[in-house]
């Protein structure tokens, strides 16, 4: 208790009703978030791995229970938070690794726990992350065919055998358009106010910090949500990939970083230390960024076929990136075959 005092923390006591206050009172979303923002952000300054069980709201059904407000303006104010680090320390920017310059390891260590006990706040990170690099832009030409089809009102019979039209409106809707679409969380809409609203603008600057935290949350996420986090990031440069056409510099950055970053996160797992389970997820994903690499290194193969695809003039940096992600997919590749190899022994 004494030792919680000196720094500056309120007793263990103290957080488990704040949190229950907070996360259960208030079921529709408030007028004013002075409250809420308060003891988020007051968690957000305190956190670390060592007090982390001390000040987290990690009670699942608590979590549960929780209006959807509430995971969106949390994962709103994380964000916020992440990026402002990220902004003020070009280290964590350039690199997604451990070091004593790079402080964003640490605090997504230390909100590991929280992570990994509440999908509905990783939901809507994701969220938040689709909205700020502008995936449902990339995916809008086959929304739109997909919701023209859901509207056809010919019979079905009459259409020809190939006509989306076919499919019934319901099943487009509620599972095709789910499936492509990324995570959509309702709540996040209103939320950005002049409390939040600077750090989850649209810039080029703030695009590449945007990227960046996607790149620590990919390779330092728990392993608990490894399969959302991996599959957000490979459909995202799919995404990218297969609309290179109407792409700009920013999306071949975006797709060439997170690649490079799930390549660097696989190779880890692929290592004799890793987890027996996340080692088997590893071993599963490099068919993924096989195929990925070799889409990127088509639409780089030359001038010739860049003109051909589609592909967006990039800039010298933005070509290095694409260099190191097809260098970073090589690498882990090799590792596969390695680690393989043993095990055909």
């Amino acid at each position: 208790m004494v030792l919680d005092a000196r720094r500056g923390e309120p007793p263990p006591s103290h957080w488990e009703p704040k949190w229950r206050r907070l996360l259960t009172t208030e079921r529709e979303v408030p007028r004013d978030f002075d409250h809420f923002d308060r003891a988020v952000r007051g968690m957000l300054n305190q956190i670390s791995k060592e007090n982390a069980l001390r000040i987290l709201p990690l009670d699942p059904g608590l979590l549960a229970q929780a209006p959807a407000w509430c995971h969106a303006r949390l994962a709103a104010l994380m964000l916020s938070s992440y990026l402002q680090v990220i902004h003020t320390s070009r280290h964590a920017r350039s690199l997604a690794i451990r070091s004593n310059d790079n402080v964003l390891p640490g605090y997504l260590d230390a909100v590991a726990p929280l992570l990994s006990r509440s999908p509905q706040l990783v939901t809507a990170l994701s969220a938040w992350l689709a909205r700020l690099l502008r995936w449902h832009d990339l995916c809008w030409p086959c929304t739109r065919l997909l919701l023209l089809a859901a509207r056809e009102k010919r019979e079905r019979d009459t259409l020809p055998g190939h006509s989306l039209g076919r499919l019934p409106s319901d099943l487009i809707r509620g599972r095709i358009l789910g499936f492509l679409l990324p995570p959509r969380a309702p709540a996040i809409q209103g939320l950005v106010d002049e409390a939040v609203a600077p750090n989850l603008q649209h810039s080029e600057d703030k695009d590449r910090d945007v990227v960046a935290f996607l790149a620590h949350f990919i390779m330092f996420s728990p392993l608990a949500i490894w399969p959302r986090v991996s599959a957000f990031g490979f459909a995202l440069v799919e995404a990218v990939l297969l609309n290179l056409d109407s792409c700009q510099e920013r999306e071949v950055y975006t797709a060439a970083s997170v690649l490079a970053t799930l390549a660097q996160r696989i190779e880890a797992g692929l290592g004799a230390a890793s987890p027996p389970e996340f080692a088997q997820l590893c071993r599963r994903d490099v068919k993924l960024i096989r195929r990925l690499a070799d889409r990127l290194r088509e639409s780089q193969g030359g001038e010739e076929s860049s003109d051909a695809q589609g592909v967006p003039a990039v800039s010298l940096f933005v070509s290095c990136r694409v260099e190191a992600a097809l260098e970073k997919t090589s690498q882990v590749q090799a590792e596969a075959l390695r680690s393989t190899e043993p095990l055909a022994a």
